[in-house]
C-alpha cells in the first residue's frame, strides 16, 4: 500500500510532515489502546464475549498500526 499524500501540513525543523496513512496509523494506533482498556475491563467483569471480541480487536488494530508506523514511520524522514 503505498503512501497516500494528501498534502504538506506543516515543516517542523526542518522534517515535512505531511498527511496521509501515517495518520490513519495514529488513528488505529489509538484504538488499540482504547481496546487493551476495555480487555482488561471485560476480564474483570468476566465477561466471555467482550474478552473474545477485545482480544481480537487488540491483536488486529495492534498488528495493523504498528505495521503500518513501522513501514511508512511517523513523521516521513524520506521526502
Amino acid at each position: 500500500m503505498p503512501f497516500i499524500d494528501t498534502g504538506e501540513l506543516f515543516e517542523l525543523f526542518g522534517i515535512k510532515i505531511h498527511i496521509g496513512v501515517n495518520i490513519f496509523s495514529l488513528l488505529m494506533l489509538a484504538v488499540f489502546i482504547l481496546a487493551i482498556f476495555g480487555l482488561i475491563s471485560a476480564f474483570k467483569n468476566k465477561n466471555i464475549l467482550g474478552i473474545l471480541f477485545g482480544a481480537i480487536t487488540v491483536v488486529s488494530f495492534g498488528f495493523f498500526s504498528l505495521a503500518t508506523i513501522f513501514t511508512y514511520g511517523y513523521p516521513i524522514l524520506h521526502h
